[in-house]
């Protein structure tokens, strides 16, 4: 008998870290056979599917029983399975590298519960927004970002510049009515004496007016008035708080 035929009849122990099964995934058109594990571990999801009972060789090393999941873009499934297997290999240029990518690892970690997988898109993909508020805003909505909310709004109301068509179609229109009242709003103040507004800003009271002057990025500008009028479409508004009246128009 050959050292083959001996191996084929002993009964090999499996290491219990590095023998793993393997799962096979249909996703669109494309078969996706990976390691079981890090499914199994990480989503609460995928937990509970594969404790529940069926055959032996569904969804495991068999082209013909695959898991099938529907509804799933095969590139929103690839982003993931990019971070799932390849996030310890640090900058590995395997891992998602742009917005589309980590919003497809974000879709699909808070689909399937992978808290951490969740955790490093939100990260990622708040440096890449950086400053892009009204995206950061919108995937808040989608996903439930809470913490992204409350500044993105802030700012747009902020900004100098009014919200276009295009971008009140994205938001939706009650939302970008509200964002527009906010923007619009007025704050008058009368003040005595002299006033520091910002640190480049000076409003000094002279024969009953109000003389202002201030330098913006790329704006100078001086004022004359019986009361300071600071309006949500000049550049000073960079410079303004709308926090407590947008917490009140949203409803946060």
């Amino acid at each position: 008998m050959s050292d083959s035929d001996d191996d084929a009849n002993k009964a090999f122990s499996q290491h219990p870290e590095f023998y793993g099964e393997f799962v096979t995934f249909l996703v669109e058109d494309c078969l996706f056979r990976v390691a079981r594990e890090p499914f199994r571990a990480e989503s609460t999801v995928f937990r509970d599917i594969f404790l529940l009972p069926q055959d032996e060789d569904i969804g495991r090393l068999s082209n013909e029983r695959p898991i099938k999941l529907d509804g799933i873009a095969k590139f929103d499934f690839e982003q993931l399975l990019k971070v799932l297997f390849y996030r310890n290999y640090g900058t590995s240029p395997c891992l998602p590298n742009n917005v589309a990518q980590w919003t497809s690892v974000l879709k699909l970690s808070t689909l399937w519960e992978f808290d951490q997988l969740r955790k490093a898109a939100i990260n990622a993909l708040l440096n890449s927004l950086h400053n892009r508020p009204l995206d950061r805003f919108i995937l808040s909505r989608q996903y439930d970002i809470t913490d992204w909310s409350l500044p993105a709004l802030n700012e747009l109301a902020q900004r100098p510049e009014s919200i276009s068509l295009e971008e009140g179609n994205r938001l939706g229109i009650e939302t970008a009515l509200k964002i527009a009242s906010v923007r619009e709003h007025v704050q008058l103040q009368s003040f005595e004496g002299t006033l520091e507004c910002n640190v480049n800003s000076i409003v000094t009271r002279q024969g009953g007016f109000v003389m202002g002057h201030y330098r913006g990025e790329a704006h100078e500008h001086t004022y004359t008035s019986n009361r300071l009028v600071i309006g949500s479409r000049d550049p000073a508004t960079r410079l303004l708080e709308f926090t407590p009246l947008l917490r009140t128009t949203f409803n946060l």
